[in-house]
Parts: structure tokens; sequence; C-alpha cells
């Protein structure tokens, strides 16, 4: 008998004819009739009282049809949208949804116009008059702290916001007993994603309930839904959310910005539909920044190599305010920063510093790629000091397998940091082998007598790959035998429609082409949770699993009665149930859905209906890892850095479409590359961005990105039914630190030293010729 299987098979990716064709529905494609559109009035300093607002030139335009300041739209007061998840001692420093009485970095948004088209708006938003009283800026982390700088909130005295503390081990006898003690400092550059779409929002009142609709091009729908409603003070059942396409988030749009508040209340006041969707400066500008934090670190170690104990601070620039996600970066990097290596001595102090940027927020990775920049950092400094090989101290203190599950000691905002399973050392010697290691090492001794400045740089690293929580899945086969998921999960670009047919179409044992995927709409699932950390694959596949099970046993009950022979005598195969050792006897998931209907034959105590809802809930979460190898040559003249070879291994557990794992592989490694060699907010000493724009923002393109070799293990995940981890980030997490050592490597004998990124051409120039 033919089984129909997909789970494990690269089948293609079911959404791209659509979105090919030209048939996306992104936010800026939805019309609707009546619709308006906005545009913000943004400070064009950093740091100032705001001393007036006249928005009456702006109101007199043609075809504008309001002006608003936040006492206009909140004369009893504005809601503040700030941290959603707190850590010891952690000051409140929120944002209005526009600034009130004071600006904390370009870009701000002030007041908001909305008129018959953008271009109407933002000429409006052109002759709006604020007036300032400019304040000194605060741009820099060490000065914020120093006691001199301008403070930016009453509440966060030296800007400091939020500082903690945790540790695991002994860590200062540690200290007491190591052969050598090693210290050094690393920083990672201020930068983030850019999307294709860039942010938007529609929002719609309905004239007869007073209910309000928003298509946010988001990653948390749900979360955006509830946190709307508190702050226009509504209950989430008067929230109706859709999730559009969205055109690439990478964590970006997992936030709660002032714009997602102000848009629907323009829709609550003047009772027509109001669309905002953002340029390509705005962006730059103002959505969230990411990764800017400072290491200060110290490693106690033996002789050998072996890693006693490790003493981290982690500095992170927070921006101006200290929004949903505030905290959540810093915390993941100081507990994930000691990654697959055994290190039982461990205390990290976490500080975010609030300062006049744009605030700082999630980005692919969230803490990981700078955890494992500073730490692959330091073991290539320890290994320079002990004389030893890079590889050498990584294979001294990686993670066993009989060491599985093993607990870091660890407990992160989101999740509790234990390796579920994996083979560290083992990726580790594959990774070598595969990219020969070696050789490549006998023959950089004659590139360097020859003049070559050839490098190679190591990066193994752990990815929580499946934020916990839950998510959820409804399952339902109509009448025709087509089974449609209703999913919480909410993509962004990254294939979730073929994956979760996949595993649906599985469960049920049909092709994928007669499972349909709905993602995020509150009206068909009433709860769900979205898509970041990882997750969709651990939680939203796992969700949509149960709920395929649930339906496919009420379809065995239904096949019980049918052939009047006992439940458990049923068996399942290509879409079809049949009484065991009967095969030819069946009958089909259409058949059985027909029965299942209000008014068929199913069993008395049986609900009408082919469906089941499920929600997939845990607190134990898959980790995945790897091992990154990257082999790079520097120009002498030109100081150009040329990628040659980039070897990865990769355990995502479970894989449940090869072909798109490797896509997420090959992404993440892009922006990797990015952060490592090209990309970087510039700021001031007045807290002005020199780079709001593509021509001055540098991205990784095709030239600056050889082909990836990509290997996979596959351990699975003994912490959930599908055994799967995740694997969106990894490849952001890695590159970055990767591509950072090959080029240290390169120029280590020189005398050189890096101990911050990006690496261009004209940085490492100075640091050649410095040492």
């Amino acid at each position: 008998m033919a089984t129909t299987k997909t789970f494990g098979v690269s089948v293609p990716r079911v959404e791209d004819p659509r979105l090919l064709r030209g048939e996306g529905q992104f936010v800026d494609d939805i019309k609707l009739t009546g619709i308006v559109h906005a545009a913000f009035v943004r400070s064009p300093v950093s740091h100032a009282l705001i001393t007036g607002i006249d928005l009456s030139e702006a109101r007199a335009m043609p075809g504008v049809i309001g002006a608003y300041s936040c006492a206009d739209l909140w004369p009893e007061g504005a809601p503040m949208i700030g941290a959603l998840k707190q850590t010891p001692g952690q000051k409140d420093c929120p944002q209005l949804p526009l600034a009130r009485d004071k600006v904390r970095y370009v870009g701000e948004a002030v007041a908001v116009i909305i008129a018959e088209s953008r271009e109407l708006a933002e000429d409006a938003a052109e002759v709006a008059d604020v007036t300032y009283e400019t304040l000194d800026a605060v741009t820099e982390v060490n000065a914020a702290m120093s006691g001199n700088a301008a403070v930016l909130h009453d509440s966060a005295p030296n800007n400091v916001a939020a500082r903690w503390t945790q540790s695991t081990g002994d860590v200062d006898a540690a200290f007491q007993q190591a052969d050598r003690i090693i210290a050094d400092t690393f920083r990672m550059q201020r930068y983030s994603g850019v999307p294709m779409e860039t942010r938007g929002i529609l929002a719609a009142r309905n004239a007869l309930t007073g209910d309000l609709t928003i298509w946010p091009s988001g990653q948390w729908p749900y979360v955006q839904r509830d946190l709307t409603a508190a702050h226009l003070g509504l209950d989430e059942s008067q929230i109706h959310v859709i999730h559009p396409d969205v055109g690439g988030g990478f964590g970006i749009k997992l936030e709660l910005y002032p714009e997602d508040i102000v848009i629907p209340r323009l829709a609550q006041l003047i009772d027509q539909p109001v669309k905002w969707v953002e340029d390509r400066q705005e962006h730059l500008l103002s959505a969230i920044h990411s990764r800017q934090m400072e290491f200060r670190m110290e490693m106690a170690v033996n002789g050998d190599g072996q890693i006693l104990g490790l003493k981290v601070q982690a500095i992170c620039d927070n921006g101006g305010y200290m929004r949903a996600l505030a905290p959540g970066n810093v915390s993941l990097a100081i507990c994930g920063l000691p990654g697959p290596y055994c290190i039982p001595n461990y205390r990290a102090e976490a500080l975010c510093v609030v300062t006049n940027k744009s605030p700082t927020s999630a980005y692919r990775g969230a803490g990981s790629p700078e955890a494992a920049f500073a730490r692959e950092r330091m073991l290539d400094k320890a290994a320079h000091t002990l004389g030893i090989d890079p590889v050498e101290i990584r294979l001294k203190n990686l993670i066993t397998p009989d060491q599985m599950p093993y607990e870091t000691g660890m407990i992160s905002l989101e999740a509790t940091n234990t390796y579920d399973s994996g083979d560290f050392p083992r990726a580790m010697r594959e990774a070598l082998d595969r990219f020969g290691y070696d050789a490549f090492r006998a023959k950089q001794t004659a590139d360097r007598k020859a003049g070559k400045l050839r490098g190679v740089g190591i990066c193994a690293y752990t990815q929580m790959a499946g934020v916990t929580g839950f998510e959820s899945a409804d399952v339902n086969v109509d009448k025709t035998g087509m089974v449609t998921l209703v999913t919480g999960a909410a993509p962004n670009g990254q294939g979730h429609a073929t994956m979760l047919s996949q595993i649906v179409a599985d469960t049920f044992e049909i092709s994928i082409d007669r499972v349909k995927v709905v993602f995020s709409d509150s009206s068909r699932l009433p709860t769900g949770s979205g898509t970041y950390g990882s997750r969709t694959a651990a939680m939203g596949g796992n969700a949509a699993h149960g709920a395929a099970i649930r339906v496919r046993d009420k379809a065995r009950h239904l096949a019980a009665q049918r052939f009047q022979a006992p439940v458990e005598d049923i068996e399942w195969g290509d879409g079809a149930a049949f009484v065991a050792g009967a095969p030819d006897n069946r009958i089909t998931l259409k058949e059985l859905a027909f029965e299942a209907r209000p008014g068929g034959t199913r069993p008395v105590d049986m609900d009408p209906g082919l469906d089941a809802r499920f929600y997939y809930e845990t607190e134990q979460t898959p980790f995945a890892y790897g091992v990154h190898i990257v082999s790079v040559e520097i120009d002498p003249e030109t100081y150009n850095v040329n990628i040659d070879r980039y070897v990865v291994v990769n355990d995502c557990g479970k894989i449940i479409n090869p072909k798109m794992v490797e896509g997420q592989v090959v992404g993440g490694i892009a922006q990797g590359v990015g952060g490592a060699l090209l990309e970087e907010f510039v700021y001031d000493e007045t807290g002005q961005l020199l780079n709001a724009s593509l021509l001055d923002y540098q991205l990784p393109t095709s030239l600056e990105l050889p082909m990836i070799e990509i290997h996979h293990f596959e351990t699975p995940s003994p912490v959930n039914p599908l055994g799967v981890k995740g694997t969106a980030e990894g490849g952001a997490i890695a590159g970055h630190a990767a591509v950072a050592n090959a080029v240290a490597d390169a120029i280590a004998h020189l005398g050189a030293e890096v101990h911050q990124t990006p690496l261009r051409p004209s940085t490492i120039y100075g640091l050649i010729h410095a040492s």
C-alpha cells in the first residue's frame, strides 16, 4: 500500500506561485472604501523640550482631513508604551504614542497628519510648526553613566534603566585557582534588519459595532491586538486582527510601536479607515535598532586551556526608551554567553542604558549574535595567550553528549537555558574535516611569507529554537475532503504555509495540495502567539500536529461505527480508515467528513464536524546548535575582505523541509556577514543619524557572499512530539562571529587585534597600522 509522506522532503513552497504572480496582499495592497493616509511629524533633534506645536497651517492644506498632537488624540492623558517584562529593579522609561513635552531621539513622532493621500499628508507634515528647546545629547553609554551627562528620564538616574546579575557556581574560587586570567573588552555596533517591506498598519472602525479591525505588518498579531486594546481602553473582543502577507520581519516587527497605537486611535476618531506605511528613511530612523553592546570580560583558565570561570559585564545601549522588549536582548546575551561550552563558574552583570538614539529591541538572534561574538573572540584571545590553536581550546571545553540534558544554570526573560540534545564535539570535528582545517593552517604559513592576509574563523553556537509558552491551531475537514489549518503563527516570508502543510498532510497521509493554511485571523482562532524566536516549527508545528491527530482520532471513531469494529482495530493509511487486516475496505477522509456533518450518521455522543482545536503548551525549549568555519583573504592594498569558503554543520533536530532550512541558514549568514563587515548606524555627537538612507547604510549583496556549504545533523529533540528545534537565527548568530574571527586571524601575525565590528577596509587599515 503506497503512503504519502513529505516530512523531511524539500517540497516546493506552496506560497510562492501566488506571490510570484503579484497576488500578494501586503498592507499597502489593501484597499478599503473611504481610506485616508497618515504621515508623521518627526523630531529633527535628538533631545529637546517641546515648547510649542502649531498645526493650523497643516490643517489648512488641500486634501488634509486632520492634524493631531498627543493632546488632541488623548486630551485626558495618553497611554504609555513600556517594557512587557521586568528585570529586578528595572526603571520605567516608557514612551508616549506622540511626544508631548520632550523628545529623546531624532525621528520620534510628535504629531500626525491624515489626508486623502500619503503625498498630501507628507506635504502637510512639512509645514507643521513645532518649536524645540534643545538639550544636551547623550549618545554613548559610558558617558551616559558618568554622572555628568544629561538625564533622559527622571526615573533612571545616571541613565541606567536596568541593572541585574545572574551567576552559577563559585566564580571567585575559580579565579583563585586559575593559572591565567585573561581580560578584554569587545563591542558590537548598532545595526538592525532592513526588510523589503517597511512597517505599516491599516485600521478601520465598524460603525455599527464600534469594533476595530487592524491589518498589521507584524510578527505577533494577537499580542498586538491585546496591547492595542489595553492602550485604547477596549476589550480584546472589540479588535479583530487579520495577518496579511508580510515582506520580512527579522524581529524588528515584533514590537509595539507608537504608530501601532496612533493609527487605530485615528480610525476610532474619524470613523474612516486609516493607513500608514513608512518610507525607508523613517524605517532607518525610527524602526527599532539592535545589537549595540559592550562586553567587559575576564576568563580564568588552566595552562592547558580548560575554562574554570568567566566574569562578564554586558552594557546595552537601549536608545531613548525602554520599549516592549527592551531588556530582552541583554538578558538573552548574558544567559546565552557560555554557549556550547562547559563553564561551571559564571557571573554576568547586565546593564540597560538609555541614550538619545532610536530605541532598541529584538533583531534576528536577539542577544545571541552579540554574545557569540564576544565569547568566540575571547576564546581566540585565550588560545593566543596560551600559545595553543583556537580549535584546541574549543574541543577541550565543549559540552559532551553524556552531559545532556545540560543545565546551564541560566534563566533568561524568555526561558530556562537547558540544552536538550546534541553532540557538540562531533559537530566541531565534522566541520573541521569538511573545511580541511589542518590543510588550511599548513598553507597559511606559506601564504603569510608570500604577503597574503588569509585567516580562518570559527564559531560554535547554541540557539534557543522555540520560545516557550503556547501556540494554537484549528484543523477542519470539509465535505470535499479539503483540510484547513488555522494557526496562530504569523509568517513574514519563511515558508510556514509549506512547512505546516507538510506536517498536517503527513498526519492524514494526504498530499499537501489538500491542505490550506490560514494565519492569525482572530475571527477564526481566538488567540495565538505569533512568529519569533525560531518558534514556528517547534510551537506552531506541534500545535498543528496535535490538532490534526485529534481530528484523525475522531475520524477513526466514525470509521469504527461504520465498520462495526472496536476503535482500537481501526488503522489509518493514505487518507483513509480501515479495519486492521482489511485495507481494501476503506472509508476516505472526505466520506468521514460527510458523515460527521450535522444530520450525519455519527455516534450519538459525538459533536458534529470533523474538526479540533489544540493549544500546544510547554515550558521546555529545544536548543539548536552548529559550527561555522570561514576563511577570508584581505587585499593588502585595498584592505577589502573576500570570503573564500564558508562551511556550516547545522543541527536543528528533525528537518521538515531541508531546502527551506538551508534558505534560512543562508539568509541569516547574509545578515551576520553584513554586521561583521558593513552595517552600522552612525550617530554624531548631537544624536543625528548620519546614514538614514540606503545610499549611506551599507547592506551585503551577492558579491559579499560565497557559496555556503551546509551539512546537517539530525538529533531529535526529546522535548516535543515532532523532535524539531528551529533554525532561522543560527546563521545570524554564528555568521557575525565567524567572519570577525577570520578577519582577526588574517591580521593577527601583524600584531593587530579585533575588538569591535564592523570591519570595513578603513578599520582594518587602521588596526594594522596602529599595531
